[in-house]
């Protein structure tokens, strides 16, 4: 590895981070020293290896910067006790994209109140003994650890974990947020553990929107909001837990959230110590909930709690309280010292008690209502205040605990009441969305049909046929077919069809469940949920398709539905979306359905006027427009893209204007002087990330500087001799086809799909990056980043899970290289019933297809089993351009590997340790050519733990070692 150093003093240092990142460098990459001091106006980029250490020890130096980033990282980089600082008002102190970044013993400082460290697009970020100021850490679609690092003082939200992150939050301390101490969310599963989160003016952990959290032996103190929140369809599991002090209530589940609570410590929350409302759902074993302002267990409407060998001591108000709509359930749990009552249940709730205590209750031990459904087994109640009340009358405000819950939690997420706006104003609310003419119509003329049977009403006179208000939205994602249904609830609300017009969206999962009899149960829930309003059942067709079961929980779901939708008509609208071929499949497979569903009503695609239209507004609503030019090149993508069945619709203009602000904020950044106003705000064709035709499909080179270097660090890597005349053969076709198109000809457009056949441990990996940076380079790419995925990353676990996770990971690829490890596995069975694996292998064709300009995919793995993917799907070979064989290394090339790592390491291998290294390497033949780079790193690393055993050896015994001693690996470091 070659070694710089930056010093403000030194005579032949380089002067700043960016001079030492522009020397030329071999392909080891590069480790610059910065010796101690202020380095002013940093700013800087490094896609390659590189590690930055401060020489004086952690502290000892500064980098400031006021651009977007100070530093912006996509190698394999290591940060080493540095300051990183960025004083602009929304700028980031670490930026890493795609790339793997360790920071250890750094301390990272911005003024932005979105964070001072991002890592997105698929990036990885490892922070180990690391500081955090006054901007938090956000993961977005990325993956890491946090270790012993403290966050604090932050604007915002100390630690965000988005869009699927998987993060470990290991021992880390999180100070004073201004917002969430740890907040997770869009589907991210971290585990935190060991931490202590502090002060924070919301919660100390928010768990939502589908997002999986495990919290164990962590601290939680002080929130000035509710402390452990989880809601919106997420879940987390909390063991071994301390809540103190929270501001509100120590833990909240709502909105269909789920928690799991083990041995968890809950002391002085200002009001309850557990609530649950509107559909959470709460699971407690062996916790302790102490000195509640108010309850220790709260149950709210349509919440559920079990409470399982749990104490419960000097609540001010009730040790547990079940307001109405609430389920409780209480086992062999102790109720001590509450203030008022032990145990309560208002009118209309649900609460079990079996073996259980109550005692030393400041009121009656019990106390529940004549409608209140109450069962009790081996209940003890004695040395309270006052008998028991069992069974009062509902008119009796004195003796009830409404007041449990009828104070919802901040936020706290309600069904809407009507909300005062007329059917016309909410049609013109519809009339003003850009396009749909045909589900206008649709919805203009039901409106005008409830108008009128309302009338009829009034007039006395029949109100006519019943009117089919159960619906069909058929047509492809990001049509808006959602946001309409929300409208379409608040009209029926406003006409006084419905009671509220609240919609509950629910798919699958939220349906079905794989115990016979616990579908009907939870489809019933969920429509209760959507009772005076409307049920949005999103991709109703995965109901009517058989799961990887022999038992077609769907097809449950389908019934319970339809008995439902009959049982109560006038309550519930339902409306089942998906796809238009995938909707008349779901009809057909219950008689019922099609009587049920009197219309369907058609999202077709936007048109390319409309998607223009759909991306002009995203950029006016945030303060941006497109030049004319602009607008015209949008155009011209849209009008060339294949709209089908998998085209986002609302959702790629989204896309394309979210690309366009952050390539104008790269392009701007790089100004000498950064500009303002009307600069600040247009959108140029070069900010745009969308194929332009032909262009897209031949490259246009854009750095030939890069891809010249990008070439030197392939041919210098060891052996791969066939791969890289491969790839040079690639590019020469390339090269020529751009000839041939310019003069005239005609010319193949270029395919870049790979296969990579091969053992591990040949650099597959490492030549797929480089392929990425090449590409990206030549202009076939816009971007070029490596997104890694497995089987795991592909295949769900029910017919339509695995497309759109397919379809996720691939999307997050668009501009780069899909790098599929291990692809074989695809084609062969899991052992169920279905093969996902194949409906994985089936999207990706269809997706490589529709995107051929955008993606290219590399699909990895043994030589014999790559032939068995090749042939899972007919449409496979032909998608890939040719097979890169990885063949594994010979003695020479393990040995040529063996000193590349060295003299990266500063080691020296004399002649008799080659000698060595070469009988090791021969002697161990099958173990090397199964693993061959990765057995050659183990060995290294087995080598230079060798070489420090034996010189500490030689300093304990009182020698002077000499610097060749420490830097010469002998044969015996080798044997060893």
């Amino acid at each position: 590895m070659l070694r710089l150093v930056v010093s403000q003093t030194s005579p032949r240092a380089y002067r700043t981070v960016l001079d030492a990142l522009r020397a030329p460098f071999g392909p080891a990459g590069r480790q610059i020293v910065i010796e101690p001091g202020q380095y002013p106006n940093t700013g800087f980029r490094t896609p390659g290896d590189v590690v930055l250490t401060a020489a004086g020890g952690p502290g000892s130096v500064t980098l400031d910067g006021a651009a977007d980033a100070t530093v912006e990282l996509t190698g394999n980089v290591t940060l080493q006790g540095l300051i990183v600082r960025n004083w602009s008002a929304e700028g980031l102190a670490l930026d890493v994209m795609e790339g793997s970044v360790l920071a250890e013993q750094c301390e990272f400082v911005a003024r932005s109140e979105t964070a001072a460290v991002r890592v997105w697009r698929g990036g990885r970020l490892a922070l180990r003994g690391c500081r955090v100021r006054d901007a938090g850490v956000v993961y977005s679609g990325a993956s890491g650890i946090m270790e012993s690092t403290d966050v604090s003082g932050t604007v915002g939200n100390a630690v965000a974990l988005r869009m699927g992150s998987s993060v470990t939050v290991r021992s880390c301390r999180v100070d004073g947020a201004g917002g969430h101490g740890i907040w997770v969310t869009e589907g991210s599963k971290p585990l935190i553990e060991q931490c202590t989160i502090s002060d924070p003016a919301a919660a100390a952990i928010l768990v939502d929107d589908r997002a999986d959290a495990a919290v164990r032996n962590t601290a939680l103190h002080g929130s000035r909001q509710c402390s452990l929140v989880v809601r919106d369809n997420a879940s987390a599991l909390a063991e071994d837990c301390l809540v103190k002090d929270a501001g509100v209530d120590a833990a909240w589940v709502t909105a269909g959230g789920r928690l799991t609570g083990r041995r968890l410590r809950v002391e002085s929350p200002h009001r309850h110590g557990i609530v649950a409302d509107e559909d959470g759902t709460g699971t407690f074993e062996d916790c302790a909930l102490l000195d509640a302002g108010e309850h220790g267990v709260a149950v709210g409407e349509r919440g559920r709690v079990t409470v399982v060998r749990g104490r419960v001591e000097r609540a001010e108000q009730g040790g547990i309280a079940v307001g109405a709509g609430g389920h409780g359930t209480v086992e062999g749990t102790t109720i001590t010292g509450s203030k008022i009552i032990g145990a309560g249940a208002d009118p209309g709730s649900d609460l079990t008690l079996r073996d259980c205590t109550v005692v030393e209750t400041g009121g009656p031990g019990l106390c529940t209502s004549t409608t209140a459904r109450v069962h009790m087994d081996g209940v003890t109640s004695e040395r309270n205040a006052a008998p028991d009340k069992l069974g009062y009358e509902e008119e009796d405000p004195a003796e009830s605990t409404a007041e449990a819950t009828a104070e919802a939690s901040p936020a706290a997420p309600r069904a809407p009441e009507p909300d005062g706006a007329t059917a016309d104003g909410l049609l013109a609310e519809l009339d003003a969305m850009i396009g749909l003419a045909a589900v206008k119509q649709e919805i203009r003329k039901l409106t005008n049909l409830q108008k009128v049977a309302e009338r009829r009403r009034l007039a006395g006179l029949p109100p006519g046929p019943v009117i089919g208000r159960h619906m069909i939205f058929a047509g492809p994602p990001g049509t808006g077919k959602t946001t309409v249904a929300r409208l379409y609830g608040r009209i029926l609300a406003a006409l006084g069809v419905v009671e509220k017009g609240q919609v509950v969206e629910v798919t699958r999962a939220d349906l079905v469940t794989r115990v016979i009899g616990g579908t009907a149960l939870k489809t019933t829930e969920a429509f209760d949920r959507a009772r005076g309003g409307v049920l949005f059942v999103d991709e109703a067709y995965t109901l009517s398709r058989m799961a990887d079961t022999g038992h077609n929980f769907g097809l449950e779901a389908i019934d319970t539905l339809v008995k439902l939708m009959d049982d109560h008509r006038d309550e519930v609208v339902v409306i089942a979306a998906g796809y238009p071929a995938e909707m008349r499949e779901f009809l057909a497979v219950n008689p019922g359905l099609s009587s049920r569903f009197s219309r369907t009503v058609d999202f077709e695609h936007y048109s390319p006027a409309e998607l223009l239209q759909i991306t002009e507004s995203q950029a006016d609503k945030n303060g941006y427009r497109f030049s004319a030019d602009a607008r015209d090149a949008v155009l011209t993508h849209f009008a060339s893209v294949k709209r089908d069945t998998g085209f986002g619709n609302g959702r790629a203009a989204r896309r394309v204007f979210e690309a366009a602000v952050e390539r104008q904020a790269q392009r701007l950044a790089d100004l000498p002087d950064l500009p303002s106003g009307d600069e600040l705000s247009l959108l140029l064709p070069e900010d745009l990330d969308v194929g332009t035709g032909l262009a897209a499909r031949f490259g246009e080179a854009r750095d030939a500087g890069q891809a010249a270097g990008v070439l030197a660090r392939l041919a210098a890597m060891t052996g791969l001799d066939e791969v890289k005349r491969e790839i040079g053969d690639l590019l020469d076709l390339l090269a020529s086809a751009r000839r041939r198109r310019a003069a005239g000809l005609e010319a193949e457009p270029f395919t870049g799909h790979l296969v990579f056949a091969g053992p591990p441990g040949t650099g597959k990996t490492t030549v797929a990056r480089l392929y990425g940076e090449l590409l990206a380079a030549l202009g076939v790419l816009a971007q070029g980043q490596v997104v890694e995925a497995a089987r795991v990353d592909l295949v769900g676990q029910y017919v339509g899970h695995t497309a759109r996770k397919t379809a996720d990971v691939f999307d997050r690829a668009r501009g780069g290289v899909l790098f599929i490890d291990e692809a074989y596995t695809l084609s062969r069975p899991a052992g169920t019933g279905h093969d996902f694996g194949q409906e994985a292998i089936d999207t990706l064709v269809k997706l490589m297809e529709d995107h051929r300009d955008e993606v290219i995919v590399i699909a990895a793995g043994y030589t014999a089993e790559m032939d068995g993917f090749l042939s899972a799907n007919p449409g496979l070979a032909s998608r890939f351009a040719r097979t890169l064989t990885f063949r594994p290394y010979a003695v020479d090339g393990l040995v040529s590997i063996f000193l590349g790592k060295a003299e990266a390491a500063d080691y020296l291998v004399p002649d008799p340790t080659r000698a060595a290294l070469a009988e090791h390497f021969e002697a161990g033949a099958d173990r090397f050519r199964n693993g061959n780079g990765r057995e050659v790193d183990k060995l290294f690393r087995a080598a230079v733990t060798a070489h420090a055993r034996r010189t500490e050896r030689l300093a304990e015994e009182g020698a002077e070692l000499t610097t060749e001693q420490l830097a010469t690996l002998l044969p015996e470091d080798i044997t060893a």
